[in-house]
């Protein structure tokens, strides 16, 4: 029966525009919510089969369904936030976020393993350490590895707590010293050495190193010298290098040469800065450093003192003895290492040519008590097992007041030490005596020069906040005026972002319809921007809304009639049967 049809269809008629009324009082619900995404009612109806055959002219309307469908691919106005951690996305990108069990273990943070997606960026710092938004959800992305300096490529939360502040990486060392005297006789002098103490340098991964300069005069003109960078570690990282410094008469610099090439390095006219590159391998990568000497003609930096002075800088590492018809090498007479007392010491005597080969001693300390070192021969340039330098390794214990009370071969424990002067090397195939005896501790603190050789290197901050940077970068601030990378932001790209399932506080999971996500760094896979201080207002148009909510009203009002008016009909059929 016809009204019957009519009956039916006016309730479904009420119950779609009770949808859309829904929607949009969601929608103006939510007109101040960032990032929320404004949904739309769609109908549709259903017809019934034609009640005569299956004549089209025939069919009748038999109900109406309504649809929500979704716009998370509409972008929102962007509008300024107190928060300076809050980001706006310009693009079709979203924040990747994790959400918490609510559960801790050990006192950390236990997160659900579903990823879920937003375009709420208003995230703010909680107490520990996280980055959250207004709806509990913790914003991800790829955090920086602590020890290396490399930005991982796993997905986790963001954490900005107590960030360590990582040495920057040396790109300069500079020599302030003076590395010897003008002789009173040019023609009849003794060559003098000067070895700088060792500076600690840092690799691009924040890693510690050691380097050391190494002076030679000349034996033929006083004015020149050798000078050369050696890995004072002892671990080989440093490029053999060499370089003739020429001074003028008055002690100040005159030109550098490159030992090896003859090449001229930099210029010659007064005031023009000398500088000289190191090359080093640190863990496979190659880092230059240049080492910066002073200026032509200039009284400040490197230099050499007149004739008679006592202020020439003091060597503060000694080299070898060799003597390559004895084959044998020695260590200067009263050498102190470190002291008695210290931990983690180490000691590597500059290079020494032997033969053509260059020869150092690398010191370690094992253990504080007792006082207890390892020590070999190496060549400071080479580590590899082709370096024609090798000897046993030998561990020395020494005695409260400094001297040597034991020494052991660790490579050959058969073998008997009788001391120092007994241990043995071979330096290209020839077996050289090797006399250490000069080696002892001190009992009081060494007095070392750390001034002569300095890095650009800063090696120590104090945290104090977080900054966002429009590529996503998170950078750490430290009270030195430095800022490093802690982590970068991740977004998420899908086919159909408007298939995405949306869930309680403005996120959605992913779904079959929406496709997988496609994750990277700002600006990847089509995400977009982003605007730091800044959030995403809501896509509610309140003038629309507000004109479709009477729309729905007149349409819910007129179904409702129509219910009311079959209804009377239906009565009046009843009615008219009964009389």
């Amino acid at each position: 029966m016809s009204i019957f049809n009519a009956l039916t269809t006016a309730v479904s008629g009420i119950d779609a525009q009770s949808t859309a009324f829904t929607n949009l009082s969601n929608n103006i619900a939510n007109s101040q919510t960032v990032g929320y995404k404004a949904d739309s009612t769609a109908f549709q109806d259903f017809v019934a089969d034609s009640l005569n055959g299956n004549s089209a002219s025939a069919d009748i309307s038999d109900s109406v369904s309504a649809l929500t469908i979704q716009h998370v691919d509409q972008q929102g106005t962007a509008s300024a936030s107190t928060d300076s951690l809050a980001m706006s996305i310009s693009g079709s990108g979203l924040f990747d976020v994790s959400k918490e069990t609510g559960a801790t273990t050990a006192g950390s943070t236990q997160f659900q393993n579903e990823q879920y997606y937003t375009r709420n960026g208003e995230f703010y710092e909680n107490k520990e350490g996280y980055l959250v938004n207004t709806a509990g959800y913790y914003l991800d992305g790829y955090m920086v590895n602590s020890e290396t300096g490399q930005l991982n490529n796993n997905l986790t939360q963001i954490n900005i707590a107590n960030v360590g502040f990582r040495p920057t990486e040396t790109t300069t060392l500079t020599q302030t010293a003076v590395v010897g005297s003008l002789p009173s006789d040019s023609t009849n002098y003794t060559p003098q050495t000067y070895t700088t103490a060792p500076v600690t340098t840092y690799d691009a991964n924040a890693e510690a190193h050691q380097v050391g300069l190494s002076w030679t005069q000349s034996s033929s003109n006083p004015l020149v010298w050798n000078v050369s960078a050696y890995d004072a570690g002892g671990t080989g990282t440093i490029a053999a290098n060499d370089y003739q410094v020429t001074f003028n008469s008055d002690g100040t610099l005159a030109s550098v040469m490159n030992a090896t090439t003859g090449a001229t390095v930099g210029s010659t006219t007064t005031g023009s800065a000398v500088s000289i590159p190191i090359s080093a391998d640190y863990d496979g990568v190659t880092q230059t450093m240049q080492l910066d000497l002073g200026t032509i003609g200039g009284t400040s930096g490197t230099t050499m003192a007149a004739a008679g002075s006592n202020s020439v800088s003091t060597s503060q590492v000694s080299a070898l003895t060799a003597d390559t018809t004895a084959n044998t090498i020695s260590m200067a007479a009263n050498t102190k290492l470190g002291t008695t007392t210290g931990s983690n010491q180490s000691y590597v005597t500059a290079p020494t040519d032997v033969g053509t080969t260059p020869v150092s001693v690398k010191w370690t300390q094992t253990s504080a008590s007792p006082a207890t070192w390892t020590v070999s021969a190496v060549n400071p340039y080479d580590s590899s097992s082709s370096s024609g330098v090798s000897s046993d390794s030998y561990s020395v214990v020494f005695n409260s007041d400094g001297t040597v009370k034991s020494v052991t071969d660790l490579t050959n424990p058969s073998t008997t030490v009788s001391g120092l002067n007994s241990l043995t090397a071979s330096i290209n195939g020839t077996s050289y005596a090797m006399d250490l005896s000069g080696a002892s501790l001190s009992t009081t603190a060494l007095s070392t020069d750390t001034t002569s050789l300095t890095s650009d290197s800063v090696s120590s901050g104090t945290y104090e906040g977080a900054e966002i940077e429009s590529d996503g970068s998170i950078m750490a601030e430290f009270d030195n005026g430095d800022t490093q990378l802690i982590g970068k932001v991740a977004l998420s790209n899908f086919a159909n972002v408007d298939g995405l399932n949306a869930v309680d506080g403005q996120a959605y999971t992913a779904t079959a319809n929406s496709g997988s996500a496609k994750t990277g760094v700002v600006g990847e896979n089509g995400t977009g921007t982003v605007s730091v201080g800044y959030v995403e207002s809501s896509t509610t148009d309140l003038t629309s809304d507000l004109s479709s909510l009477i729309v729905a009203q007149e349409a819910y009002s007129a179904n409702t009639k129509v219910v009311t008016t079959a209804d009377e009909l239906l009565q009046t059929t009843i009615a008219m049967k009964q009389s």
